[in-house]
């Protein structure tokens, strides 16, 4: 006999990385940039509101709560795994999105190794966080199903590795990983935003998804992940970062798609 426990359905882990703007001031002092630089780097490279365009009920948020341009909690460690050290820009950032130098050395100093070893422990904490919300659902229910919600600007900034900056962006981006996002997953991913008359690419122009360790490196097929990324300019101002009046619609979209991923029998998409 079923128990009224048994019907509770395993919750959507929603990961929200890159949503903060805040620099606590002990990281202040490694900046080079003046306030006015800062928050201009801080205006394209944040994925703005999308805590509260993810946000959904019943889902398990796990939101990073300071700037990644202090730490990124989406970058390996491991610069053999990570190509965005080289530019600069892998968990500890010194260079802006078109180069420039942001950051001092963190080998330049003590107070620079200090900032780095305050960065790395944030970054420790926030991936313990995802670990253990993934590690609860796969122990109670067998299965894990985590959504790594972000967003992109709508022309290709400096940094990206794409080289048409006038190539045509998509509205939506899935972000696909060959061991951890089943095609069931993908595919009603791409026919539901579609329906809604958003333009869906996978992979373009960003590729991947988050699955925290050890998950990842065990390649856990417990675990099923999959990237969704915004196009800013369906929901805000580029250039003031202000909403516009489309937020609250592209919000309800997202909600909608949770709530379905939520109430479907996990089966049919996780395993």
């Amino acid at each position: 006999m079923k128990t009224e426990n048994s019907k509770v359905r395993p919750r959507v882990i929603v990961h929200v990385p890159h949503s903060s703007t805040v620099i606590p001031e002990i990281f202040r002092q490694e900046f080079l940039v003046q306030e006015e630089e800062l928050q201009k780097e801080l205006l394209c490279m944040t994925d703005w509101y999308t805590e509260e365009l993810f946000t959904c009920p019943g889902c398990h948020m796990v939101v990073h709560n300071v700037s990644r341009l202090v730490c990124d909690p989406e970058r390996f460690l491991d610069p053999d795994e990570e190509s965005m050290w080289a530019k600069g820009m892998g968990m500890y950032y010194t260079r802006t999105s078109d180069g420039e130098r942001m950051k001092k050395s963190p080998l330049s100093s003590k107070e620079g190794w200090r900032s780095y070893a305050r960065a790395l422990a944030i970054y420790q904490k926030h991936h313990n966080r995802l670990r253990s919300a993934v590690g609860q659902q796969v122990e109670r229910y067998g299965k894990a199903l985590l959504i790594d919600g972000h967003s992109f600007s709508a022309s290709a900034l400096p940094y990206e590795f794409e080289k048409n900056p006038q190539q045509e962006r998509p509205d939506i981006c899935l972000g696909a990983d060959k061991d951890f996002t089943p095609e069931s997953l993908l595919a009603f991913a791409k026919e539901y935003f579609t329906q809604q008359g958003l333009c869906v690419a996978i992979n373009t122009p960003f590729a991947g998804t988050m699955v925290p360790e050890p998950f990842y490196s065990n390649k856990n097929k417990r675990v099923c992940s999959l990237m969704i990324e915004v196009n800013r300019s369906l929901y805000m101002n580029e250039r003031t970062g202000q909403k516009q009046a489309s937020f609250h619609e592209i919000q309800a979209i997202l909600q909608r798609f949770l709530q379905k991923l939520r109430r479907m029998h996990s089966d049919s998409l996780c395993m």
